[in-house]
This record gives C-alpha cells, sequence and structure tokens, in this order.
C-alpha cells in the first residue's frame, strides 16, 4: 500500500460522510443527543455536569447533576473539542471531529487489512468496505461512538502483533479510550491481557515469562490506567465507586422500562428474584434471538455474515483473528445473559463496532480464497479476483444507499428536532421561563435543541410523576404517541381528567401538559 491509497481512502471517507452529514441537522436520536449535550455543557465552562436526566439509575437528586453516570464521556470531549476549535456549540460544530474520525476508519482497515494480507486489492477493499459500511453508515457522522470504535478497534488490532516496549502500552492506551468512550468498553481490558497471555503461549520457548509477559502486561495495564484513572478517581469523589452505581442496577432489571424507574432503589436483586426465574429466561431468550439477527444483519449485512467467519478461519494462523472471535464472543455472552435488555436495544450493536474492521478485513480474503478454489476446478479467468471484489463492494454500496434512504428520509433523522422546536414554542406561548423543567421522552434531545432543563418520563404513574416533578422544579410534561412509558397511557388517553395537569393542546399526536403545584 501506497501513501496515495490511504489518501485516496481519507478523501473518499471525508466526501461520503460529509454527504451523510448533509441530511442530518440534529444528533438524531438519544444517546448522540446526550453526548452532544456533554459537549455543550464542557464547551459552556460547566464541566462534567448536566440539566438533563435520560435515567434516575444513579439516583439524581437535583439539576445541575454530575454528568455521564452512565454512559461515559469519550464522545462528549471530542464534540467538546469541535466546539472548541469553532468557538460555537452548534451542532455542526459539534460534529466535526466525528466526521474527521469517520473519514480515517476507511483508511486504517485498509491498513489492518494489509498487515493481514500484504496485498493491496484486497486492503482497498477492506478499506471501501469501511466507507460503505451499511447499517452503521447513517451513525458516523453524528455524535456518537460508532467511529471512535471502529477506528480504535483498528488500530487495537494493528498494534497487536508488535512487540516493543511502547506497543504493549499504547495497546493500554487504545483500551483506555475503549474503556472512556463506552461501559463495555472494559471487556477490551480483558482481550488485552488475554491476547498478551496467548501471544506469551505462542512463544514461551523463545523467551522468558517476564519479558514476554509480565513486562508487557504491565506496561498495557499502565496505558490503561493513564487513561482511565482519573475518571475513576473523579467516579470515587462523586458516587464512592470507580464505575458509577448505574451499572449496578442494571443488571437486576427485569424489563427495558425500568431503565427509567424512579426512585431507582426499587430496582435490586429482590424484585429481580421475586420476578421468578421464567421472566429472567424469557428475557434472555428474547436478547439472544435479537442479538443473533443484530449479528446477521447488522453487523454482517447478511453477506458479510457470510464470508466474514470464512476469511477468519483462512487466516487462523494469525493469533489476531481468534482474539477477534474471542471478543466477539465475549461481548454477545455479556450483552446477551448478563445485559439482556441493555444489549438487545442496542449496546451489542454499539460494542460490536469496533471489529467490523476485522471482518471488513476477512470478507475480501474469504472472496479471493473461494474464487482461488474455483480456479483450482477450472472455473473462472485470472479476472475473477477483481470482478468478485468488485460485486462485493458495489453490493454494500447499494445496501448503504438503501438504508441511508430509510434512516434519512423515510424515518425522517431530523424528528426529534422539529417535534422539540414545535413543543417549545407552545410552551412559551403558555408561559414558560427559561429555568423550567420540561417531562420529556428524549431530555437530551430537548436540551439540544432548546438549551430548556429537562428529565425523562419516568416508567411510573402520574401521582409519582407529580412528586418526581416537584423534586426537580419541572413545571410541563410532554408525552409522545411511542415514546412513553405502560404507566402514563391512562394520561396520554385522557388528556382533559389528570389531576394536577392542565391539558395545553396537542400537534402530531404529541400532547403537552401544564403541571400545577
Amino acid at each position: 500500500m501506497k501513501r496515495r491509497d490511504y489518501l485516496l481512502l481519507f478523501l473518499v471517507g471525508l466526501a461520503w460522510n460529509s454527504a451523510i452529514a448533509w441530511f442530518q441537522h440534529a444528533p438524531g436520536y438519544m444517546d448522540a443527543d446526550y453526548y452532544y449535550a456533554g459537549g455543550v455543557r464542557l464547551f459552556q465552562g460547566h464541566g462534567f455536569t448536566e440539566i438533563y436526566l435520560w435515567n434516575y439509575l444513579d439516583n439524581p437528586q437535583t439539576l445541575p447533576h454530575p454528568s455521564h453516570g452512565y454512559w461515559f464521556p469519550l464522545a462528549s470531549m471530542v464534540a467538546a473539542a469541535g466546539m472548541w476549535l469553532t468557538g460555537s456549540d452548534s451542532f455542526a460544530a459539534g460534529r466535526l471531529g466525528f466526521v474527521l474520525i469517520a473519514a480515517l476508519v476507511p483508511p486504517t482497515s485498509a491498513a489492518l487489512a494489509f498487515s493481514f494480507t500484504h496485498k493491496r486489492p484486497l486492503a482497498l477493499a477492506s478499506g471501501f468496505l469501511g466507507v460503505f459500511c451499511g447499517y452503521h453508515a447513517p451513525f458516523l457522522p453524528t455524535t456518537d461512538n460508532f467511529g471512535i470504535f471502529m477506528l480504535l478497534g483498528a488500530l487495537f488490532f494493528l498494534l497487536f502483533p508488535r512487540t516493543e516496549r511502547k506497543a504493549a502500552f499504547l495497546l493500554g492506551v487504545i483500551a483506555g479510550l475503549m474503556n472512556l468512550a463506552r461501559s463495555d468498553g472494559l471487556l477490551w481490558l480483558a482481550v488485552g491481557g488475554g491476547g498478551l497471555f496467548l501471544r506469551w503461549l505462542q512463544e514461551r520457548k523463545t523467551s522468558s515469562f517476564l519479558s514476554s509477559f509480565i513486562l508487557p502486561v504491565s506496561l498495557f495495564l499502565l496505558g490503561y490506567a493513564l487513561v482511565m484513572g482519573p475518571w475513576m478517581a473523579r467516579n470515587l469523589s462523586i458516587w464512592g465507586t470507580p464505575l458509577t452505581p448505574a451499572g449496578n442496577r442494571v443488571l437486576w432489571m427485569t424489563r427495558y422500562d425500568e431503565t427509567f424507574a424512579w426512585p431507582p432503589d426499587r430496582v435490586n436483586y429482590e424484585a429481580w428474584r421475586a420476578a421468578g426465574w421464567q421472566a429472567a429466561l424469557e428475557a434472555r431468550r428474547e436478547a439472544l434471538q435479537l442479538n443473533v439477527i443484530n449479528s446477521i444483519a447488522a453487523q454482517g449485512v447478511v453477506l458479510l455474515a457470510v464470508f466474514a467467519p470464512i476469511g477468519l478461519w483462512v487466516v487462523r494462523n494469525d493469533l489476531r483473528a481468534l482474539l477477534a472471535v474471542l471478543a466477539w464472543l465475549a461481548l454477545f455472552f455479556v450483552l446477551t445473559f448478563i445485559f439482556p435488555f441493555a444489549g438487545s436495544r442496542g449496546s451489542f450493536f454499539h460494542a460490536a463496532a469496533a471489529l467490523q474492521p476485522v471482518w471488513w478485513t476477512a470478507a475480501p480474503i474469504a472472496v479471493e480464497f473461494l474464487v482461488s478454489k474455483a480456479r483450482q476446478r477450472g472455473r473462472f479467468t485470472p479476472q475473477a479476483f477483481g470482478i468478485f471484489r468488485f460485486a462485493l463492494i458495489a453490493f454494500m454500496g447499494c445496501i448503504t444507499l438503501a438504508l441511508l434512504y430509510i434512516s434519512l428520509i423515510e424515518k425522517d433523522w431530523n424528528e426529534f428536532q422539529r417535534v422539540y422546536q414545535r413543543a417549545e414554542q407552545i410552551l412559551r406561548e403558555n408561559g414558560a421561563r427559561p429555568e423550567d423543567v420540561v417531562i420529556v421522552a428524549n431530555a437530551p434531545g430537548y436540551f439540544a435543541t432548546n438549551r430548556r432543563p429537562a428529565i425523562i418520563v419516568p416508567d411510573e404513574d402520574l401521582a409519582t410523576t407529580r412528586r418526581l416533578a416537584r423534586q426537580f422544579g419541572a413545571r410541563f410534561l410532554i408525552l409522545e404517541k411511542t415514546y412513553y412509558t405502560d404507566p402514563m397511557i391512562p394520561v396520554y388517553q385522557n388528556p382533559y381528567a389528570q389531576p394536577g395537569l392542565t391539558y395545553l393542546g396537542e400537534f402530531d399526536e404529541v400532547r403537552l401538559f401544564r403541571i400545577e403545584p
């Protein structure tokens, strides 16, 4: 591979992701809204605090509240960097770093592929798969962790074969950044340590235990601690635990909507046990089904799901192939059987993005292997290698375009922004002051759109919701037809007959209320 090849892939990735970003006037969904909002708060000088709550699992008491008590801060830091660079807290400024990261994914994926095969055509094919990446495409230019995880995952597997001391340290830094991006990034601490152990098993006859295992692992842990140590110290000072108490409660959820329970202490082991083993097993059966579908349709886009395992088998003598499979299996297990609700609702799709560059590497290898086997039987001409590589990229390009049309146009990527702009107008017409808090389905999205304090609709009945409103000073409630929890169904269906609420009207099946003292 030559430098101009990597530059070409970077420029194609930059143009492609900039074109996608053209249609995205807002982050688009709660995760991206949250990270963008965190960047806004950092840019405004408020540090790691928030005046919006998307869950109550870390038991918040007031606003503002310490931020990133459930999701981790790296994406917000990247968003803030774009704002500091431009001097603006606009979404366009916040996503600058994400567009750049997305543009770096194709050349880095190509470099990873070249490190496996040393074949330029296969590396270029892998790079273009990083451009036309199927279901992930609409999420790369927005303020979320997909591009970050893809880039860090590719760098992780690029660095892993290197045996210099600085390589082990940098591997730990990457694992730390992955953990700083997502809570499930903690698994990469185990993947890195396990990989170094497997490498020592291969090399133990030619090198000492100290030089080939103890020293690399120590440097790896040092790199990880350098990144995650300050964040864990911050959490210890606030919550008395290095990772926050929210994660512990997620273990004992009996249904997904308990993510929004208030107060959160009702989500506990006793309640989980009282729900019974049948409920626990059913939740994991459903998560298993959804995550298998996710693996084939979303991560594998069907075709990659067929070719990537074949390619990994072809390069099975490279330890990284085994390590990638073990990492995927660990993610699948943890996010199916330990955290079934979070895993099946998006965490598995997010977390596995780190392994996409490996799948993009393996798929062209599989195509070349299968074509070579066919050639040995007298089928195809030498041009078949290039034709089938092109067909793979063309298929992924067509699928990606179709999925982009569905996400950006049919499903209206900017729906939250449009709805919340109109809702804010109605609230102001009804006397809403800038400091008044609103209860709404996507609290970070409401803040991102209107800069108004907001908290999420809880998984509670109206009486409990009114107590919540009194605690946080909320004066307005917004219910959207497809985004409220079951206890709020009566409120939505009978808006005129609810004690303590004044119905303000509706638009587009969005109903607004003033919460009376």
